[in-house]
């Protein structure tokens, strides 16, 4: 099977990503938003460190520039060209169990007229954390939720330890709730490391995120 992957960069599509290239399936191009100055949505990473992901993994990616996230239309387009170009099978996302993020996606794939995979979907937020450290993949928190964690957290390494203080925190540990965002920067899948650089956090409206940029 062909596939798109929606890659934020963060842990979890990463994990679907590896998964489907161990079942043997092909991903064929991954996909993000931008907005028009060139930062992905929500995990608001620069357009260079995707393209950074593109030499690393050595999978396309493909750029939805677009003035919101949801913007149907343009996302529509976008991916229809490159469903077309790629011969692809199926479109992938990391959703895990926010019921109206998954119906969105079920819809635009509706409209698409292309399968819809979430590998992911139901399971437990801990196991799923738990399989990406033991997996061997190395990310970092970029941005967090003020309500949940302070900005101390940016550019911490996530590791099993974390997730004890996450629990005590009583937030997902996966952060699927938007607590946190992060960025793989390693792992089987990567050709070799990539080699960031935090820039202050700046905080604001309830979060905080700190801009990265590729080392050198």
């Amino acid at each position: 099977m062909k596939f798109i992957m929606a890659y934020s960069g963060g842990k979890d599509c990463t994990l679907c990503l590896d998964r489907l290239i161990r079942q043997g399936h092909e991903p064929v191009a991954l996909f993000t938003t931008v907005t028009r100055r060139g930062f992905n949505y929500n995990h608001g990473i620069r357009r260079d460190v995707y393209e950074k992901y593109e030499e690393l993994l050595g999978i396309p990616v493909i750029f939805c520039e677009t003035d919101e996230l949801h913007n149907e239309d343009d996302m529509y387009n976008v991916l229809k060209e490159a469903i077309e170009k790629y011969h692809a099978d199926a479109m992938v996302t990391g959703d895990i169990y926010r019921e109206d993020v998954a119906d969105w996606n079920r819809h635009l794939a509706e409209r698409l007229n292309i399968e819809l995979l979430c590998p992911l979907w139901n399971e437990s937020s801990e196991s799923i954390l738990n399989e990406v450290l033991d997996r061997g993949y190395k990310f970092l928190i970029k941005a967090v939720k003020t309500d949940y964690l302070d900005p101390s957290y940016i550019g911490k390494q996530i590791t099993k330890e974390l997730i004890e203080d996450f629990r005590q925190k009583k937030i997902d540990v996966c952060g699927e709730d938007g607590e946190y965002h992060s960025i793989t920067v390693d792992g089987p899948i990567f050709k070799a490391p990539m080699k960031v650089v935090f820039k202050e956090p700046i905080a604001g409206g309830g979060r905080a995120m700190s801009d990265v940029l590729l080392e050198g």
